[in-house]
């Protein structure tokens, strides 16, 4: 976590999350929804995000819409109208992106799975 921001550093996520890569903006979003309970809405992020970071709402909002196009967030409507809130639940755990990544990384720099390189190394 940078001491400065309160924005953890996410060096190198952007490849290899099972087909789900996140850019640096899309991984501090996660950050935060991961953090709430779920559903969260992008009014909920901004309020969170805007001190850290001063992005504009439409920002956040179509950040979270393209994680949920991406699979990473499921996006509902909060009602039937067209104008209602959306909700957003997400798909994948922190866990999930963390091991997703490690098992890529493993995969290019050993070009073997992340179980047998952790064996491998350990011998």
């Amino acid at each position: 976590m940078n001491s400065d921001t309160g924005v953890r550093d996410y060096v190198g996520i952007r490849k290899g999350l099972g087909g789900h890569s996140l850019g640096e903006l899309e991984a501090q979003i996660m950050d935060i929804i991961w953090d709430l309970e779920p559903p969260v809405t992008a009014a909920r992020v901004f309020k969170i995000m805007y001190p850290r970071r001063e992005l504009s709402y439409s920002t956040i909002m179509l950040t979270m819409s393209k994680l949920a196009r991406k699979g990473v967030l499921l996006q509902e409507r909060s009602g039937s109208r067209r104008t209602d809130a959306f909700y957003y639940t997400p798909v994948l755990s922190r866990d999930q992106i963390g091991r997703n990544l490690m098992e890529e990384i493993a995969r290019q720099v050993f070009r073997k799975p992340l179980a047998q390189a952790l064996l491998d190394i350990a011998s």
